[in-house]
């Protein structure tokens, strides 16, 4: 068996060794205090931000999207008041998220609008669908 070889204990609080020393700020350039030198901008700008989450928006509007099945499901099954609970306002607010991809603020805000909109639509849907289950196993049971 190879036996592995241990580093050196140092005492506590001491600084490690074979650590660089920090960098050290350039000498004052000589000449007048008064005369500031021009600074050559970088050729590349940095980003000034994280970019817009483009893939966020498009899950929630998919999702959104989604949506669209619940009121078309009960409108093909004759429930006409499932088109009420449709998540238009959902379905818009995912395409204004990918409409102002380059603003990054906004997009994270009309992403937040549209899952509330998903959650709130998947919970007003719950409302909808368990009386028409419970209506549908009684005509079910009693033979209609």
């Amino acid at each position: 068996m190879a036996a592995t070889r241990r580093r050196p204990m140092r005492t506590v609080g001491a600084a490690p060794t074979g650590t660089p020393s920090p960098p050290t700020a350039p000498p004052a350039a000589t000449g007048s205090p008064n005369v500031s030198e021009p600074r050559s901008a970088p050729a590349v700008p940095g980003p000034s931000g994280p970019p817009a989450r483009v893939g966020g928006a498009v899950a929630a509007l998919v999702v959104a999207g989604l949506t669209l099945i619940v009121p078309a499901l009960g409108l093909s099954l004759g429930l006409w008041f499932f088109v009420l609970v449709a998540n238009v306002p959902g379905v818009i607010l995912g395409i204004m998220a990918l409409w102002r991809i380059p603003d990054a603020v906004q997009v994270e805000r009309y992403i937040r609008f549209t899952w509330a909109c998903n959650f709130a639509y998947v919970a007003l849907s719950v409302v909808f669908v368990v009386p028409v289950i419970v209506f549908a196993a009684l005509a079910m049971l009693l033979g209609f």
